[in-house]
């Protein structure tokens, strides 16, 4: 796995965290390039926790012009990101490209035990272009096909469509190969709701 973390001025806080993260195999550690004396800190922090962790690399994430700090991060190679600090643009910067990309997502907060997977948060990206009738299926998706589709007052074979088409996009999961049932994150089923009241609102 290839991790990346964003960088606050705290390599205590950061190496903490990262040791609760699943082990890497690369680390590269994303600090803000701001014109400020910040920037000669937030190097002293990279070169901080490179030492602890025994490898990794840093990267200067230019947070003065945000398209083009998103290019930046948008030509890194990493799997995963840990949002474990810094400044609100950068974090910010780090979770959009690890959801247009598809990299797990973890949230390190600065005094809790142990980061937590934000991954389902980046659903909202892939929730804008459905429709309000698969909206409606995946704010319901805990279950088989027909269990959905009772639930919803639809036909069967109209859900058991919407949930394929779902689980495609990644937004469902299928579990069992003769007897689907499809489940989805609660965040993701949160998020299902939130963009139907919208669209229900906007309508009038």
């Amino acid at each position: 796995m290839r991790l990346a973390v964003t960088l606050s001025f705290e390599s205590t806080l950061v190496i903490r965290a990262v040791a609760r993260l699943p082990r890497a195999d690369d680390y590269v550690l994303l600090r803000a390039q701001t014109g400020t004396e910040g920037d000669v800190k937030s190097a002293e922090t990279a070169a901080d926790v490179i030492k602890a962790l025994g490898r990794g690399r840093e990267f200067a994430v230019d947070i003065r012009d945000l398209a083009r700090g998103i290019e930046q991060l948008a030509s890194l190679d990493f799997d995963a990101v840990a949002l474990a600090g810094g400044p609100r643009s950068l974090v910010l910067l780090a979770f959009v490209a690890a959801a247009l990309r598809g990299a797990k997502i973890y949230v390190v907060p600065e005094y809790a035990a142990d980061p937590f997977d934000a991954t389902a948060l980046a659903a909202a990206f892939k929730l804008t272009c459905l429709t309000p009738a698969k909206l409606r299926v995946l704010a319901e998706a805990d279950g088989p096909a027909d269990e959905v589709a009772r639930r919803l007052g639809i036909d069967s074979s109209t859900a058991y469509r919407h949930l394929e088409d779902l689980a495609e996009r990644d937004l469902v999961r299928v579990e069992g190969s003769r007897s689907k049932t499809y489940r989805t994150d609660t965040v993701i089923r949160t998020l299902a709701k939130m963009f139907l009241q919208r669209s229900t609102q906007h309508r009038y």
